[in-house]
């Protein structure tokens, strides 16, 4: 379960320049060619994340068993 995860040995410092880097990657996408595309990055982008949490979730999770 995703609430049972202990997110106190998650790095917050890679969740802050994750996060900074898809804003500043999606916005000069959107600058340079079209709003739409820098929103489907950043959208790509955090459903990608998301994904990547949910598959890896066991391996952070310290109250296993």
């Amino acid at each position: 379960m995703i609430n049972s995860l202990d997110t106190k040995g998650l790095p917050f410092k890679d969740l802050v320049i994750s996060g900074l880097l898809i804003f500043i990657v999606s916005t000069l996408i959107a600058n340079l060619y079209n709003p739409l595309w820098g929103f489907t990055y950043a959208f790509g982008n955090v459903l990608t994340l998301a994904f990547l949490s949910w598959l890896y979730q066991d391996s952070w999770n310290t109250n296993q068993y």
